[in-house]
């Protein structure tokens, strides 16, 4: 599914598709898609992780981080062997998914997203960040699902 927001949208250049990154198997299909977009229309590549530290700090959040690094490292990794043309940056955010994501798209071409990730009961209680990024993105958006087994 792809959403157009708004009529009048104006890109950064050099051209960018940002695509969010969770680690699940709609986050990997939704960065095949990004890829395969920014190779299209020769653009950069940004992969996000947003990482939303827990209200309690009891543990070791260095250690969460570089463990969101590793899942964003190895969702991406392969991938830009198959798109060497594509400049590759991944980055960890802290913060709200909906919120840095739909910040990131200000100027971007589009932003990638899997429809379903790590939500369960926490996502029917806050809503999707796919659902939630359609509403605020400022570009248009590209909604990927699961892909079918």
């Amino acid at each position: 599914m792809v959403v157009v927001p708004e009529p009048e949208h104006v890109t950064q250049e050099p051209a960018y598709v940002v695509v969010g990154v969770d680690g699940s198997e709609r986050s990997a299909a939704a960065v095949d898609l990004a890829f395969e977009e920014a190779a299209l229309r020769g653009a950069e590549l940004r992969a996000l992780y947003v990482w939303e530290p827990g209200h309690v700090r009891i543990f070791d959040e260095y250690a969460d981080q570089q463990e969101c690094r590793r899942v964003l490292s190895e969702t991406v990794a392969g991938r830009q062997a198959r798109y060497p043309e594509v400049d590759l940056r991944h980055e960890l955010v802290v913060g709200h998914p909906v919120e840095v994501l739909a910040q990131a798209s200000a100027h971007a071409l589009a932003l990638v997203v899997g429809t379903r990730g790590r939500g369960g009961f926490a996502g029917m209680l806050m809503g999707s960040v796919s659902q939630g990024v359609l509403h605020h993105a400022h570009c248009p958006v590209i909604a990927v699902p699961q892909p079918r087994p």
